[in-house]
C-alpha cells in the first residue's frame, strides 16, 4: 500500500507542478460555468463545483505537503552527511529535533562565541 501512495503522491505533484495546470483548471472552470448560465442549470450546479474544487484543492495540498516532508527528509540526511565527513565536529548533527527554546538557546550561544 505505502508504494502505491507514493506513486501517486509524485504522479499527482508532478502533474500539480506543471505549468500548464493552472491554465487547464482555469479554461475547465471558464467551461463549467458557461455551460451551466448558458443551459440554465440551478445554483446547485455552481454549489456542486465549488464542493468539488475545494475538496481537490484540499486533497492536492495535502499531497504537496506529504511529498514536501519526504523531501525535507532527504536533504537532512544529506545534510547530516556532509557534516560528518568535514572538519565541522558533529555536535549540529540532530539539531532540527531540538525544542523551539533549545533551538534559540543554541543559536543565542553561537552568535555570541560560546
Amino acid at each position: 500500500m505505502r508504494p502505491l501512495f507514493l506513486a501517486l503522491s509524485e504522479a499527482v505533484v508532478r502533474v500539480a507542478g506543471h505549468r500548464f495546470t493552472v491554465a487547464g483548471a482555469f479554461a475547465l472552470v471558464m467551461l463549467w460555468c458557461a455551460a451551466g448560465a448558458m443551459f440554465g442549470l440551478p445554483t446547485e450546479w455552481f454549489l456542486l463545483s465549488n464542493m468539488i474544487g475545494t475538496s481537490a484543492a484540499l486533497f492536492v495540498l495535502l499531497i504537496m505537503q506529504h511529498s514536501q516532508n519526504r523531501d525535507m527528509a532527504a536533504l537532512q540526511v544529506k545534510v547530516d552527511e556532509l557534516i560528518r565527513s568535514s572538519e565541522a565536529g558533529n555536535h549540529m548533527i540532530g539539531i532540527e529535533r531540538l525544542e523551539a527554546e533549545e533551538l534559540s538557546r543554541f543559536a543565542r550561544e553561537r552568535q555570541a562565541g560560546v
